[in-house]
């Protein structure tokens, strides 16, 4: 059996990653990737390597939106979809930050009504809005703009200016956006918000727009994720699809290939809490990496593979039976 891990933000960012890797009681994933061989490449993305992964090419952006939206039991085999997270953005200094959209916790009742507000203005643009949970956004039209976007995780947390929509069609949709924000700022439910104190949904993030590719073969055995994302893709490619285990279990390693994903680590490194990261990646070396050691050790796995992806692009370490036993290989990057 092969596994595959994805983890990002696995590995600490370089500024922290000498203090941080201290903090982090893992032994034996140290051990595991001490004597993995490395590729690391800067140029690609978490979004890029997924993408990629499951055999889906970039249009003018990935196509994540089309993808989610047809997850969600949208008609999205039609036209161009373009997805419209709801989010804060808040003026720091000579910033525009976009806090993480979580934080929101946006209700059904508000989110139908804030999305109705916008369809109704977008109407005469030729855009329809789909909401069809909390947090999940779409804006769809039957011709697809000249246009570029920035994923909304390369985004959150930072200043949003220098990631708006680039293209021949930007002009227009930054029109767009500016009108939106308009709406959410005048709207009561944003003041109704404030007063209980939550942060007003004063934006939206447009992103991962393009078309529905045709399905592409599945890579993978089994995926087993929490991520709307990954399992988007899964579903798009046919491939089964399992909510993300807590710990990995003899029986789950079967024959095949599979791809276990993580995304609580990019959260908490985005809060800002160390510690947090710290006791959440020791955890992962009691409920996996140890074990995968085992198996590695007896022969059971034919092969690990642990992705880590942040900023500076993706490291990819690939483990078999036989790197355990070269005791003189010890990783240079780490």
């Amino acid at each position: 059996m092969d596994c595959t891990l994805f983890i990002p933000h696995l590995l600490p960012p370089i500024v922290q990653a000498e203090a941080l890797w201290r903090t982090v009681d893992a032994p034996q994933l140290k051990t595991l990737l001490a004597h993995a061989s490395l590729v690391s490449d800067a140029a690609t993305s978490a979004e890029t390597w997924l993408c990629g992964t499951f055999g889906i090419a970039r249009q003018q952006d990935f196509p994540l939106a089309a993808l989610l939206a047809a997850d969600e039991n949208l008609n999205a085999g039609r036209g161009y979809w373009l997805n419209a997270t709801p989010v804060h953005l808040e003026t720091r200094r000579n910033a525009l930050m976009l806090t993480d959209p979580a934080m929101l916790e946006i209700t059904a009742d508000e989110s139908t009504a804030l999305a109705a507000t916008l369809a109704h203005h977008l109407h005469e643009e030729n855009v329809t809005v789909h909401a069809p949970q909390p947090g999940h956004w779409y804006l769809h039209s039957d011709a697809a703009p000249v246009m570029t976007t920035s994923s909304l995780g390369t985004v959150t947390g930072r200043d949003v200016r220098p990631f708006l929509p680039q293209g021949q069609d930007s002009a227009r949709w930054h029109r767009i956006l500016t009108e939106i924000q308009m709406l959410l700022h005048s709207h009561p439910l944003n003041d109704a918000r404030e007063a209980r104190g939550r942060l007003p949904v004063n934006s939206v993030w447009l992103w991962g727009g393009g078309t529905l590719p045709a399905p592409v073969s599945a890579p993978f055995t089994t995926v087993w994720s929490g991520d709307r994302i990954v399992r988007a893709l899964a579903h798009h490619s046919g491939c089964p699809c399992e909510p993300r285990l807590v710990q990995i279990a003899p029986e789950t390693l079967k024959r095949g290939s599979h791809l276990f994903s993580f995304e609580q680590l990019e959260t908490l490194l985005r809060l800002g809490d160390a510690h947090a990261w710290s006791n959440a990646v020791t955890a992962l070396n009691r409920d996996w990496f140890i074990p995968l050691l085992d198996a590695l050790k007896a022969r059971c796995l034919l092969s690990l593979t642990v992705i880590s992806a942040d900023e500076t692009g993706i490291r990819k370490f690939i483990i078999h039976p036989i790197d355990m036993i070269k005791f003189w290989r010890k990783n240079k990057y780490l």
